[in-house]
């Protein structure tokens, strides 16, 4: 996976009908230029964003109930990488700054 990219990038990655954290990891691997050694975690695709995400926009629809443990993930990445955004569609807040005053302690990153 090539870092040096310099156009922003846009996904959208609908999880419906995600229930599991396998399923989750297979998602995002589907829609995401993840690197051949993702290790198919939270804490992994943390490590992803932060590194490679400066220039991406990510849309996750219909998150449902694994948007807990995903959104604390990208709240943190987020505050660690400019130019990151991450927002979660259908009626679900955006991933940023407004996450972060809703969840004011640090959320400890969970695995999937």
């Amino acid at each position: 996976m090539k870092k040096g990219n310099s156009r922003r990038r846009r996904f959208v990655i609908d999880l419906a009908g995600v229930r599991s954290a396998a399923r989750l990891h297979a998602a995002l691997a589907e829609k995401l230029p993840l690197p051949e050694h993702y290790g198919r975690n939270l804490d992994a695709f943390h490590d992803v964003l932060t590194e490679f995400g400066a220039r991406w926009s990510i849309v996750f629809r219909n998150a449902g109930d694994v948007a807990k443990g995903l959104r604390a993930v990208c709240t943190d990445a987020m505050e660690e990488t400019p130019g990151l955004n991450i927002v979660f569609g259908d009626g679900d807040e955006n991933c940023g700054k407004g996450a972060k005053e809703a969840s004011n302690a640090k959320v400890q990153r969970r695995r999937a």
